[in-house]
């Protein structure tokens, strides 16, 4: 792997400077990975983003274990994949990712039917939009089990097999809120935001396994986030923007996965807002009261 000075890279990242940016092309490039014959793990995979990528992991040679609560969902996507990718193996672990035994059933039939873990893909997550006054304390605990303690845990449960992984990743889905503070999103966003803090904890951590973590965070996606939240209460009311579709989100992770990279956001406003919240957060903190 190739290697650069800690003084330089710093130097680099901290001013800005060009070359970091073409260091990090570089790394990227150099750190190809091949997703054939890799051992996937996947959660929220019934629907949107995630049923996508059981497709594409399929396509790209992956084994897969699906992990959702829907049973039915998950029976149409192993089959719609196995008439598709007859050769790969795709296991289902139907229940509910908050629940410690599911999550246990799912790592041991990775280890069981398919010989270990390469990666995982935390992608179960549940919505909310309320404002934090309105915000009630079953949405609170709800949001966090779901989008960053059972994420937490299972990686925590998954760690010792990725450790023996090859070429092992974790890949967390966090959110554009999950790097900018929107209103009506303070529960959800708080959890994102967790999300985002653990990923980068987890790359130092997990460096010296040779484990890469991938943080993602998408912006406005058709899927049935909106459909399936815990708590609608009120929204902001945003300037008018095109959703982008699960698929393009998906085959962005995908290629991320495959480059090494460390962090994505799918989704050029989101993107942009991203930017600009570092370079003028008092600005952007004006922008977003006029939506509380």
């Amino acid at each position: 792997m190739m290697t650069c000075p800690p003084c330089v890279v710093l130097y680099c990242c901290c001013m800005h400077h060009p070359l970091y940016f073409v260091y990090e092309t570089l790394l990227a490039t150099h750190m190809r990975r091949s997703l054939n014959n890799k051992r996937i793990l996947i959660t929220g995979a019934s629907s949107g983003i995630g049923a996508v990528l059981a497709h594409l992991l399929a396509k790209e040679g992956a084994d897969l274990v699906l992990l959702a609560r829907r049973k039915d969902r998950l029976q149409d996507l192993a089959d719609q994949i196995k008439q598709q990718h007859d050769n790969r193996k795709v296991i289902l672990v139907d229940g509910d990712v908050t629940d410690p035994d599911v999550r246990h059933r799912a790592i041991q039939s990775a280890v069981e039917q398919l010989g270990g873990l390469d990666i995982l893909i935390n992608n179960a997550g549940v919505g909310a939009m309320a404002r934090i006054e309105n915000t009630t304390q079953e949405t609170l605990r709800r949001v966090f089990e779901v989008n960053f303690f059972a994420l937490f845990e299972l990686t925590q449960s998954a760690l010792p097999y990725l450790k023996q992984g090859k070429e092992p990743m974790v890949v967390n889905l966090s959110s554009i809120v999950g790097l900018r503070g929107v209103p009506h999103y303070g529960v959800y966003g708080s959890a994102k935001f967790a999300v985002t803090g653990l990923s980068e904890t987890m790359r130092a951590e997990f460096s010296k396994y040779g484990i890469d973590v991938l943080l993602v965070c998408p912006g406005t996606t058709q899927t049935e986030f909106f459909d399936v939240l815990h708590q609608a209460t009120s929204a902001p009311d945003l300037p008018k923007h095109r959703p982008v579709t699960s698929e393009y989100v998906a085959v962005r992770i995908v290629r991320a996965m495959k480059r090494g990279k460390r962090k994505i956001i799918p989704y050029l406003p989101a993107a942009f807002l991203d930017k600009l919240n570092r370079l003028c957060p008092r600005f952007v903190d004006w922008i977003m009261s006029k939506y509380a």
